[in-house]
């Protein structure tokens, strides 16, 4: 799963986007925006709070075979090893992408979890801070937008 952000209207303000514009390295805000991200992500797993929407619970059979491995009883941690996917994958002078390099066969086990499985086998327990369309939750939002700032009053003299 790769999550893109590009300095637009949608997802900073006016203000920000001049900043960006002038900045000498834009670069540096966009890593700020794209760690904020990652750090929400990752703190997910156990701050429900920083979910864009609560977890279905896990079916009985589910927790019987998770603990039958010796795994504790709670969705999505196992290992640690999604918990701990999420990355900064690429930044450029314009937009920073994050994603998690986990994967089940082709297809990306973040997706999965962020989004569901089409067939409702597995529901969606999202961990990235976006709705369903893509949009950044309110506190997300608020974290990038503080990100991109303090990168930002770095940079003037």
């Amino acid at each position: 799963m790769k999550l893109s952000f590009k300095a637009t209207r949608d997802v900073l303000t006016p203000d920000l986007q001049a900043r960006l514009r002038k900045a000498k390295n834009p670069t540096k805000a966009l890593q700020a925006m794209g760690l904020t991200v990652v750090s929400m992500q990752q703190r997910a797993f156990t701050q429900p709070a920083l979910r864009p929407s609560s977890w279905v619970p896990l079916k009985p059979a589910t927790i019987k075979a998770k603990q039958a491995k010796g795994y504790g009883t709670q969705p999505l941690v196992s290992s640690g090893a999604l918990a701990h996917s999420g990355r900064i994958v690429k930044t450029t002078s314009r937009q920073v992408t994050v994603g998690s390099d986990r994967r089940v066969g082709s297809h990306s086990l973040a997706a999965i979890h962020q989004l569901g499985t089409q067939d409702g086998r597995i529901p969606a327990r999202p961990t990235w801070p976006f709705d369903k369309q893509g949009r950044p939750t309110e506190r997300a939002d608020k974290a990038i937008k503080a990100a991109a700032r303090a990168a930002l009053d770095l940079e003037r003299p």
